[in-house]
């Protein structure tokens, strides 16, 4: 079933859902059952320090083991994540779920300083340090930047003290030893910070399964503006951006991340980020279950007719 949540009201919705329980129950006379742990599947799940944000959204689960779809242009109205058009799908032995356009941390910044006067220095100082910024793989020369790094620093520090007991506690930011960074790290850094740029963006990301194997697709992965390397074919890979020995990671992405469950059933979420242990988002997860339908038989059913297959003479 089809949910057509774009072209019909919710009380319309369950109204033709009611009449076509009814004509399904009227034409058949039987009842059905059903045992054991159905597909399901969604497209993306929020919170922020640990409250729900966006729940499942959108969200299908196959009970009785037939096709069930879902799909949601754009997501609800949130301070961090956007999307352009999310499915969902399911059924016995099978699910799915796709997000395009995903964006995570664009803007993040100034939904808490609506002012813009922690905005305002950021861009300051960092139009300094990208002007002479060397190439993006190479470490921060902290010899060159070393005054203009200790402005950033504290712009950081402002940022972690201001978001401290907020819903988005962002304080971590003001541990962070920038000079640990490399040049294109520290660039994106400041473009997120900034509103110019994703925190973590991709194309397209798509979650499959089929009984208990899963795959992962992803397109145009970059996170501070930069892509990521990662061999979608394998399960749970693990990312952290930066990934520097003693330096807590911005970032944290596993991609393809599979799970077989204690109820026999097998997850793949196709994308899971975890943002400075604040801001959390599931991408693409589909759940592959199985359900058997115990159908009450209707007295009177005639058996399907069988194709002659002998010729039969023409008389008259």
């Amino acid at each position: 079933m089809k949910n057509k949540r774009q072209l019909a009201p919710l009380a319309g919705a369950l109204a033709l859902v009611a009449g076509a329980a009814t004509s399904a129950a009227l034409l058949t006379g039987g009842t059905a059952t059903a045992a054991g742990t159905p597909s399901s599947a969604f497209g993306l799940e929020l919170s922020i320090a640990g409250n729900g944000v966006i729940p499942r959204t959108p969200a299908v689960s196959s009970t009785d083991g037939s096709l069930k779809t879902d799909s949601l242009i754009g997501l609800p109205t949130n301070p961090v994540a956007s999307g352009g058009i999310i499915n969902a799908s399911a059924q016995n032995g099978a699910a799915t779920a796709s997000v395009a356009d995903l964006a995570v941390g664009d803007g993040l910044l100034k939904t808490l300083d609506p002012q813009g006067t922690l905005t305002t220095q950021l861009n300051t100082v960092c139009t300094q340090i990208t002007s002479q910024l060397g190439p993006a793989l190479d470490p921060v020369n902290t010899q060159v930047l070393g005054p203009v790094l200790t402005q950033l620093q504290g712009v950081l520090d402002q940022v972690g003290t201001a978001t401290q007991g907020t819903p988005l506690n962002l304080s971590a930011l003001g541990a962070l030893d920038i000079s640990k960074l490399t040049n294109g790290q520290l660039g994106g850094l400041c473009d997120v910070l900034a509103g110019k740029l994703k925190l973590v963006g991709a194309g397209a990301v798509e979650a499959k399964c089929t009984g208990n194997t899963g795959t992962t697709t992803i397109a145009d992965l970059k996170a501070l503006g930069l892509p990521v390397n990662v061999d979608t074919k394998k399960a749970n890979q693990s990312v952290k951006i930066p990934d520097v020995a003693g330096v807590p990671p911005i970032i944290e992405l596993v991609v393809n991340r599979q799970s077989a469950n204690a109820d026999g059933t097998f997850t793949v979420d196709a994308l899971y980020l975890n943002l400075l242990d604040q801001v959390k988002v599931t991408v693409a997860s589909a759940t592959c279950g199985n359900v058997t339908s115990d159908k009450a038989p209707v007295p009177g059913d005639a058996p399907p007719p069988k194709p002659v297959k002998e010729h039969i003479p023409v008389t008259g």
